[in-house]
């Protein structure tokens, strides 16, 4: 299952071994027994114009006949009111996308665009309370959903009530698609503010898994980054779930060899999740950082050593599970301080990772003293 070049179309250009491009997108191809998923990004400032990314992708679903089932798109207010308008006019019109903004960046190349869409298999949307929350479809082993731009509807409650309301959001919209919370095996947190109120959404985030049961079977793979999302809310979430049929398909918990587990800390994830499906295995790795098995922060004021530390932890993740940085196919690099940012394409050479396949987003750690977090997916035939 390893991200594969066989793209065939005449407006795909190869850009590396196993990299394909559409445009000014970047390509990377997941072949499944029955079905094929596609993650493709985009950067600004790398020969990728911004104003094109929507009508590249809004080309690419109509010539290859996919469906769009996740989208995010990360950047200052100017590029998000130009993906805004550009998404109105496109084919993902009514997507939810989640819209994640940071103005911090003006002089820097950071943020970009990541989708995922998917061909071979018929994919129904999902609705709750009149809203379309995500996207399900399922295969002969496995029902799958993607839930996506999850904001509270309650704006004057505090960050805890905004996290409660997205939860019970999440439900409501896995219980659309015949599951429920016990399913889910990836979440992502944006926390607008997150060094005031972290404490508080883990409190909140806990007793809702305790809630519901979430603890008897599998924590799933999770990142909670400080960044602000257009519609201004505390909270924006997403959600992937995935139930399997049989036997030919499994979720675990996969190990952490050099870290300790997070809810020995308070924060109710795992560190990374394996599915195993008919043709390869997919990794999540939960968004990760300069963190000891103790749980106390390592390399004060060190963003370098951070950086090192942290891509030890990944890739021990990654070799634990019989992969390593060519297998990743969707990441994000999250930087403290803007200045750093520039940090990332030596990282990337040297952790061996794909040219084109992680962008790089400034946003707040969850602790003022980490500098640096990176969150990946990996797939291995």
């Amino acid at each position: 299952m390893n991200a594969s070049p066989a793209i065939k179309s005449p407006n795909a250009q190869a850009t590396g071994e196993s990299v394909k491009s559409f445009g000014s997108l970047w390509i990377r191809t997941v072949p499944k027994a029955t079905w094929t998923e596609y993650f493709l990004g985009a950067e600004p400032g790398r020969e990728s114009p911004t104003c094109h990314w929507v009508a590249d992708l809004s080309a690419f679903l109509a010539e290859f006949d996919a469906t769009l089932v996740e989208l995010d798109v990360f950047g200052d207010e100017s590029l998000l009111e130009a993906m805004r308008a550009a998404l109105a006019e496109s084919v993902a019109a009514d997507f939810p996308v989640s819209l994640l903004v940071d103005d911090g960046t003006r002089r820097y190349s950071s943020g970009g665009l990541l989708a995922r869409a998917v061909v071979g298999v018929k994919v129904e949307p999902i609705w709750y309370q009149a809203r379309k929350m995500g996207f399900r479809f399922e295969d002969d082993t496995a029902a799958y959903c993607y839930l996506g731009g999850l904001v509270p509807a309650d704006a004057t409650q505090d960050g805890a009530g905004q996290t409660r309301q997205v939860m019970l959001d999440i439900k409501g919209g896995l219980q659309a698609a015949g599951m429920g919370f016990r399913d889910v095996m990836r979440t992502w947190y944006y926390l607008d503010g997150i060094l005031s109120w972290y404490d508080d959404f883990n409190r909140a985030r806990t007793a809702f898994f305790k809630e519901h049961d979430v603890f008897s079977r599998l924590m799933p793979a999770s990142t909670g980054i400080g960044i602000a999302n257009a519609s201004g809310k505390l909270v924006l979430a997403k959600v992937h779930a995935a139930r399997p049929k049989n036997e030919g398909f499994a979720v675990r918990v996969a190990e952490s060899p050099l870290q300790g587990s997070a809810y020995a800390y308070g924060s109710a994830f795992s560190r990374a999740v394996e599915l195993t499906l008919p043709r390869g295995r997919l990794l999540h790795v939960s968004g990760t950082a300069s963190i000891a098995p103790s749980g106390e922060t390592e390399y004060l004021d060190d963003v370098a050593a951070q950086i090192r530390r942290t891509l030890d932890v990944v890739a021990g993740i990654l070799q634990h599970a019989g992969m390593d940085g060519p297998d990743a196919v969707r990441g994000i690099a999250y930087f403290r301080h803007a200045k750093d940012l520039g940090l990332w394409e030596a990282v990337r050479q040297a952790f061996n990772l794909p040219p084109q396949a992680v962008i790089v987003v400034r946003a707040d750690i969850c602790r003022d003293d980490l500098l640096f977090e990176l969150e990946l997916e990996a797939a291995k035939a």
